[in-house]
């Protein structure tokens, strides 16, 4: 296959000419925005890109556009236009290719992810209304924020939900990437909506694509896959009492869980103004789209 697998170290990895290879592919189809593209060039692209796929974590969500293109051409005198969804479509895989050191960790088996403990899977919790927050915790490391009041107007309680648990994500993989990478885990998280489109990895919601999106880009990056589990609202009591600023119960229910005060480290939210600007100009996208009333 050309994947060049490395047993000791447990990791696949793409040569670099292979790279260099689908990112001048892929700046063809930036360069054709709004005209058509042979037949040809959508299977050779679709075919370098599934190879890819064999070794990046979630690039496989990221190809229904390519896929329709080499149809569309298949059928219309061997040509596809590079619609605006195709181009964004290739967009993130351009993002993720030239950050990406060409190196995945193997995971394990689909059949084996790591069943959920308190002790090393995450859990998450959102609160919408004058008052709300969000709130995470995972094996000891916890965050809590309140939404400002632009979030909580603009964006619904499964929007800020999946903010909460992306974000979160990104935290604790950037205070300790191993914690994560080369894992199949399970996490939890009491919004239904937002956990069923987590894991079906598709959303009709533009918001919630955009997350999806930086989602797929953390586990191609980091090489971690994750199921997400629904748990009932009294039943995420950390959480829940993080995303409301409840300290003490906070602290009573981390220490009956096997965490006490002294063993908790608290992570600082980052700046997410990026993310949740990108998550409104979505929104709004679709509204422009309405007809005048």
């Amino acid at each position: 296959m050309g994947v060049e697998i490395d047993l000791l170290a447990n990791t696949a990895s793409i040569p670099q000419c292979k790279v260099e290879k689908v990112l001048g592919y892929l700046r063809e189809v930036k360069k054709a925005k709004g005209k058509r593209l042979r037949l040809s060039f959508w299977e050779e692209l679709l075919g370098i890109l599934n190879w890819i796929s064999s070794v990046l974590v979630s690039g496989r969500f990221h190809l229904a556009q390519i896929v329709s293109a080499r149809r569309a051409a298949s059928g219309h005198f061997g040509y596809a236009k590079v619609t605006a969804e195709l181009e964004q479509e290739c967009q993130w895989w351009m993002s993720v290719v030239t950050k990406w050191n060409r190196v995945a960790i193997m995971l394990p088996p689909k059949h084996a992810p790591s069943p959920f403990h308190i002790s090393d899977s995450l859990v998450t919790d959102a609160a919408g209304g004058a008052n709300g927050g969000g709130g995470g915790f995972f094996a000891g490391l916890w965050t809590a924020v309140w939404w400002s009041e632009e979030e909580v107007e603009c964006l619904d309680i499964m929007e800020l939900e999946a903010l909460m648990y992306c974000i979160f994500l990104k935290m604790v993989i950037d205070h300790d990437p191993t914690l994560l990478a080369g894992r199949r885990f399970v996490a939890r998280n009491d919004n239904q909506p937002w956990v069923a489109s987590c894991n079906r990895n598709d959303s009709t919601k533009p918001a919630i694509a955009v997350l999806l999106a930086w989602l797929h880009e953390l586990q191609a990056l980091y090489s971690f896959s994750v199921e997400l589990e629904w748990i009932a609202t009294d039943k995420n009591i950390i959480a829940d009492a993080l995303s409301r600023g409840e300290v003490r119960r906070f602290l009573q229910a981390a220490a009956h869980e096997g965490f006490p005060e002294s063993s908790l480290v608290r992570l600082q939210m980052p700046d997410r103004s990026s993310l949740v600007s990108k998550m409104m100009s979505a929104k709004c996208s679709k509204t422009k789209m309405l007809p005048a009333q």
